[in-house]
């Protein structure tokens, strides 16, 4: 199915893609990503927009590969800023009685310097993460989300052997680039 027509015809098509794909990838973000259904839904939403913006690029060969690469990258993008998000703010709510104020402060116990040198080796274990292959920052993106090697293999269609020797492969151009920083919960 070709796509690159534009007018009414592209639309009609992408509906068509829509209707064909919608379940199969709500289920797979729920299934790969376990996700609930809201946030899954959302994210099979997210998914569409993009296809849609890049629709005169998509050549209609490989349809469900090329939704599920889409897919895929946006739920590990989900993962990604989850990560971020747990390692940058502490989460209040707007209505909890003094959030403003306890926004505002800053912790009296921690030390300046040791908060900044954690964010610097941070910041700069997640600038070589995203200098591995796809393939091993994948891998290793989902371990850090506390996911076991089988359930990458699930999520990312490979075999167990194929994640645990990305994830090897990821940690040992990790500890060469990077020395004594180290990944969190790694035993190596």
């Amino acid at each position: 199915m070709t796509i690159r027509n534009g007018g009414e015809g592209r639309e009609e098509q992408f509906a068509a893609l829509y209707r064909k794909y919608y379940l199969r990838i709500l289920r797979f973000y729920m299934a790969a990503f376990r996700l609930p259904q809201e946030e899954a839904e959302e994210l099979t939403q997210d998914a569409f927009v993009k296809f849609f913006k890049a629709i005169d690029e998509y050549r209609g060969d490989a349809e469900w590969a090329y939704f599920e690469a889409i897919a895929r990258n946006i739920g590990l993008n989900r993962v990604r800023s989850r990560s971020t998000a747990k390692r940058s703010a502490d989460i209040v709510p707007m209505d909890a009685p003094g959030a403003r104020e306890v926004a505002a402060k800053p912790d009296p116990d921690a030390d300046v310097v040791e908060r900044h040198e954690r964010d610097r080796q941070q910041k700069s274990l997640y600038d070589e993460i995203d200098k591995l292959s796809p393939a091993q920052r994948q891998c290793l993106m989902l371990w850090l989300e506390d996911m076991k090697y089988e359930e990458i293999a699930k999520a990312l269609r490979i075999s167990v052997d194929a994640v645990k020797s990305r994830i090897r492969d990821a940690k040992r151009a990790l500890r060469a680039r990077l020395g004594a920083i180290g990944l969190p919960g790694d035993d190596e």
